[in-house]
């Protein structure tokens, strides 16, 4: 597994020179380990955010389990693990800044993290009118586009490597939206932003990740999640072109490209209603680019995406002030039966056809249905 600790996807990148302040630096009580709006995110962050705590994670017996499977004495102190769950250990000492250790180190996941290393630029992030571009090249990784956000959760929210699977690690599937709306907020939206965009980004951007490590560790299952999600943004028909052959870079442009499309309430009534009314990804002969064990496989992957999908589409109907197409009885329904890929069989199949003709309104456009 990548990590993002100190590095991002696309420019901007951090200077390598950089020093990690430590998150302290960033609690004084006039900047955000204040009060009121915009001086509380540290304190919003440290108190309720489980990435603060990732690391105990590790001190767990199913941890120690998935150690154990995987060769390693302690989780806490493995590489392999602390990637994500504690990652300023990978920072090497000369980039720390001379402080107690623990306030850097023993912090699960830390401002820097996600931020970049604070060195270079904490002083002038601080000005309104310092340019954005600007505080990129000094090492803030900016994080307001759907696209930005993506490409720095999805190393640690997507993709385990074939030990770690076997080792039975809990799956991961990378549903950007639902990260984001369930994690409290030490953040201000900018103008413009769209749970819909936020929720489509962050499944191009799934796939996009899912291909580099097929490139890297091919296999039949991460195929057969590879073709789900594909079909999957076909459905939604937003422009997504299947006919490209390099997978990981058709699927980082589609990424871009509808990161910086306006997208609103009608995009995802759109999309929800052509998502409910398509049957065809559950047909005999679907998913036939898959080895034939694991097309059954392919097929859960697209429920479980396919359920998140008509939740938060849902949820972004509410929030935006619209009327909820699916109601929450038949929608938890569907959750109950969007069963783990490697359990769905032609009987697991059809109870979650059942359940997702449950959920379709009829009050929506039959013609959008097709």
């Amino acid at each position: 597994m990548t990590s993002v600790c100190l590095t991002q996807v696309g420019a901007g990148e951090p200077l390598e020179t950089a020093k990690v302040l430590g998150s302290q630096t960033c609690m004084t009580s006039g900047c955000h380990g204040g009060a009121g709006l915009g001086r509380g995110a540290g304190n919003i962050f440290n108190r309720f955010d489980p990435h603060f705590n990732a690391s105990a994670t590790l001190t767990n017996g199913r941890s120690k389990a998935i150690a154990r499977q995987l060769g390693i004495e302690n989780a806490a102190e493995s590489e392999s693990c602390t990637v994500c769950h504690s990652p300023m250990r990978q920072v090497p000492a000369s980039r720390l800044e001379a402080a107690p250790k623990e306030h850097i180190v023993d912090s699960g996941v830390s401002c820097a993290n996600c931020h970049g290393p604070e060195e270079k630029w904490l002083l002038s992030h601080t000005r309104p009118d310092y340019p954005k571009d600007a505080l990129a090249r000094l090492g803030m990784r900016q994080l307001g586009s759907a696209y930005q956000r993506a490409n720095n959760c999805v190393a640690c929210h997507q993709n385990l490597s074939d030990p770690l699977v076997k080792a039975k690690h809990p799956a991961l599937v990378f549903e950007l939206d639902g990260l984001l709306v369930a994690e409290p907020k030490h953040w201000r939206e900018l103008e413009g932003f769209s749970n819909v965009k936020t929720w489509l980004v962050g499944q191009a951007v799934a796939l996009r990740e899912a291909a580099a490590q097929a490139n890297r560790e091919p296999g039949d299952r991460r195929n057969a999640e590879i073709e789900a999600i594909k079909v999957l943004l076909q459905a939604t028909d937003t422009g997504w072109d299947d006919s490209r052959k390099d997978l990981v870079h058709s699927a980082d442009e589609y990424a871009k490209r509808i990161s910086s499309t306006a997208m609103g309430h009608e995009q995802s009534r759109a999309m929800l209603s052509k998502l409910i009314g398509n049957r065809t990804p559950f047909q005999p002969d679907a998913f036939d680019t898959v080895a034939k064990d694991y097309r059954t496989w392919s097929t859960g992957y697209y429920a479980e995406r396919l359920t998140l999908a008509i939740d938060r589409l849902n949820e972004s109907l509410i929030g935006s002030g619209q009327q909820a197409l699916i109601a929450k009885e038949p929608l938890k329904e569907l959750f109950d039966a969007a069963k783990p890929p490697e359990s769905f069989d032609a009987a697991t199949t059809e109870d979650f056809i059942q359940k997702l003709n449950q959920v379709t309104n009829p009050h929506i456009d039959a013609k959008q249905n097709r």
